[in-house]
């Protein structure tokens, strides 16, 4: 297996950053080719999704209303980030899509979100190919 890791710094505790071009830039220096792909963000307190990636209103609507989904609930972990880790469970922290001549075979207006659910921080994507 190859894989190639790069990083994401976020600036806010929560923000969606579009990496389409981190990921096929990661594609072609691990093999170009064709086949399906892993990308993973080895943390518990971020995601990673595919969605629009035309409209630059879409991830800040979509920001908000990840937030509106745990608004008030008591949470006892210490750390006071257990609403990051519910979403990042509910949203994944890996992906598998296909690609060829490396690059992500998506659709007309999908591109790779990284979900950052309790920053801002530095953080890690890998992009792993067979």
């Amino acid at each position: 297996m190859k894989e190639k890791t790069f990083n994401v710094r976020t600036t806010a505790r929560e923000e969606i950053v579009i990496v389409t071009d981190e990921v096929h830039r990661a594609l072609g220096e691990i093999g170009g080719g064709e086949g399906i792909c892993t990308i993973v963000v080895p943390h518990t307190t971020c995601a990673i999704a595919v969605n629009e990636n035309a409209d630059p209103d879409v991830p800040a609507d979509l920001t908000k209303a990840l937030r509106a989904l745990v608004p008030n609930v008591p949470f006892r972990h210490g750390e006071g980030n257990s609403d990051a880790h519910f979403l990042s469970m509910l949203i994944g922290c890996s992906l598998t899509w296909p690609y060829r001549n490396g690059k992500l075979i998506l659709g007309t207006w999908q591109g790779i979100y990284f979900v950052e659910l309790d920053g801002p921080r530095t953080r890690h994507v890998t992009v792993y190919v067979p």
